[in-house]
Order: structure tokens, then C-alpha cells, then sequence
């Protein structure tokens, strides 16, 4: 295997051929957000958060893209930053004020975001009260609030790449498009096994474990 050179961010990086940008610059100590996607499991670059400047006529997306020999890679120049920034508005504009996982462990990735990039208003209507996509708690233990979801597939290959139970895929069309458990049935009447993987890998407050009461669960409306 050949190795290629670019730099990054103005450091010279040597890495394997095929290697992803964002996985060179993370090895480099250098940051680059991401929401969709996870080490463990093979990009698709959905979120678009990762997106860089290498010189080209649109922005790539890092956690995809793949180091070329003598790349010149800018990962915070101020149209990406503006980019993300706008990107985030847009996926906040339709999500809840405070989802359910910022509220239990606080380490909503979105929110996290967007508090890391400034952004404190959301300059659009609050699609999540125009427009709900509802919720699912059928689960004895993971609520689903699909007005939470960004549509990010962490789930779905989180369920079929690492544990292989393939319960989860896409429903609907357009602005209802959202994550379905077989051939969209709730999930608690799914083949879902509850292994938790969902909503570990969820970045967002759209899958989260529901509380226990020590060895009873305790459903929302109880709590």
C-alpha cells in the first residue's frame, strides 16, 4: 500500500492511500465535527458537517472523501464555518426546544454544536410545532421522537452494520421521511431486540433509553 502527503490546515500529513481526510486530521490532533458519523462504522457522509475546503468548486465531505497526494485541506476557513453554522440552523429548525437526551445526560451532539459554533437563535419557524412527525412509545425501554431525528442513519447501521439485527431502515417521503422499525410497525411490536445500540450511537434526542425504577420500568407518563 502506498502512502499519500497533503497538509492540513498547513501540517504535512502522511497517510496510508484511501484514507479519509477526517480520519487523517483526527490522527493529526485536528478536529473536525461530525454528526452522522461514527468510527466504527462505514461513512455516508449525510450530515454534511464534516464538509472542508480543498480547493474544489463545492465543499467535500471529510468523513468520506479520500487524502489525495499534495491536497491542500482547510478545515475552518470562514465559508466552511458559515456553512456548518447555516446547516445547523436548518437541522434545528425543526427540532424540539430541548430534546429528551439533552434533558437526561445532557450530551445532545446537536445541541453541542451549535452551542460550539455561536448559534443561539434559530432565524427559521420552529417547524417542530407547525409540522410534528410524532412520536413512539411502544419500546418498554427507548422512546422514539421522531421530531428529534435528523435523519443521520447512525441508527440504522448502528442496528445493521455492529449488531446485525437489521430492524431498522427509512419510511416516507419528503418532510416525513423518518427511521422505521421493519415494515414500520411501532417498536415495541418490531423485531427490535432492545439491545440499545439505537439509541447509543443516536446523536441527537431522537432515540433514548427510558428511565428505570429499579427493576421495574417506569413508563413517561409515569415519570
Amino acid at each position: 500500500m502506498t502512502d499519500v502527503t497533503l497538509r492540513i490546515d498547513g501540517m504535512s500529513v502522511t497517510v496510508p492511500a484511501g484514507t479519509t481526510i477526517w480520519d487523517a486530521a483526527r490522527d493529526a490532533g485536528i478536529d473536525i465535527p461530525v454528526l452522522c458519523h461514527d468510527p466504527r462504522m462505514a461513512p455516508v457522509g449525510v450530515c454534511r458537517l464534516c464538509a472542508v475546503d480543498v480547493g474544489g468548486r463545492t465543499l467535500a465531505a471529510a468523513c468520506v472523501r479520500a487524502c489525495e497526494e499534495g491536497m491542500e485541506v482547510r478545515t475552518s476557513t470562514e465559508q466552511v464555518q458559515q456553512d456548518r453554522r447555516t446547516l445547523l440552523d436548518l437541522l434545528l429548525s425543526d427540532y424540539p426546544d430541548v430534546s429528551r437526551r439533552e434533558r437526561s445526560t445532557g450530551d445532545d451532539a446537536l445541541l453541542a454544536q451549535a452551542r460550539k459554533h455561536g448559534i443561539s437563535n434559530i432565524p427559521y419557524p420552529d417547524g417542530s410545532r407547525a409540522s410534528p412527525r410524532g412520536e413512539d412509545h411502544s419500546s418498554q425501554v427507548i422512546t422514539v421522537d421522531h421530531q428529534a431525528c435528523i435523519l443521520c442513519d447512525r441508527c440504522i447501521r448502528g442496528c445493521n452494520e455492529l449488531q446485525h439485527n437489521d430492524v431498522l431502515t427509512r419510511s416516507g417521503k419528503g418532510y416525513r421521511t423518518r427511521i422505521a422499525f421493519d415494515l414500520d410497525t411501532p417498536m415495541g411490536e418490531s423485531t427490535c431486540v432492545a439491545c440499545g445500540e439505537c439509541a447509543a450511537v443516536c446523536p441527537t434526542g431522537a432515540l433514548t433509553n427510558r428511565a428505570l425504577d429499579g427493576i421495574a420500568l417506569v413508563s413517561e407518563e409515569e415519570t
